[in-house]
C-alpha cells in the first residue's frame, strides 16, 4: 500500500507539479491544502503518513500549523518545502515539529528523495 501524503501549499501550480512528481514516484496524495488552517484540518481528518508543508501561506502559516499538526497527528512526518530556507527558520521549523526541510529551489527529485528518507 503506498504511503499517503498531504500537500499544503498556497500555490495551486506548485501543488499540481508536486502531486504529479509524487504520484509518479508511487505515493498516494490523499489531500491538498491551500493554507495552514486547511492543513491542520485535513491532517486530522486524513491522518497521512507525511505532510509536505509550505511555510508562507495565508490565514495560518506553516510555522503556526506545525505544533497543531504534531499534536493532533503525532504519527505523521512533516517535510517543509519552502523558498524561505534560512538557517534560523530551519531551526525554528525543526523545533516546532518538522522532520525535514527541502528548498523549493531544489529539483523535485530532492523532494521525492527527502520523503523517501523520512518514510523509511
Amino acid at each position: 500500500m503506498p504511503h499517503r501524503i498531504l500537500l499544503a501549499d498556497d500555490h495551486e501550480g506548485i501543488r499540481r507539479r508536486v502531486r504529479s512528481a509524487l504520484e509518479s514516484a508511487g505515493f498516494d496524495v490523499c489531500g491538498e491544502a491551500a493554507n495552514g488552517q486547511e492543513a491542520v484540518s485535513q491532517a486530522k481528518d486524513l491522518v497521512p503518513d507525511l505532510i509536505v508543508l509550505n511555510l508562507s501561506m495565508p490565514f495560518m502559516n506553516g510555522l503556526e500549523a506545525l505544533p497543531q499538526i504534531a499534536k493532533s497527528v503525532p504519527s505523521a512526518k512533516v517535510l517543509i518545502f519552502t523558498m524561505d530556507d534560512g538557517d534560523e527558520l530551519r531551526r525554528e521549523a525543526l523545533r516546532r515539529g518538522a522532520h525535514g526541510f527541502v528548498s523549493k529551489s531544489s529539483p523535485l527529485g530532492d523532494l521525492v528523495d527527502g520523503i523517501e528518507k523520512l518514510l523509511k
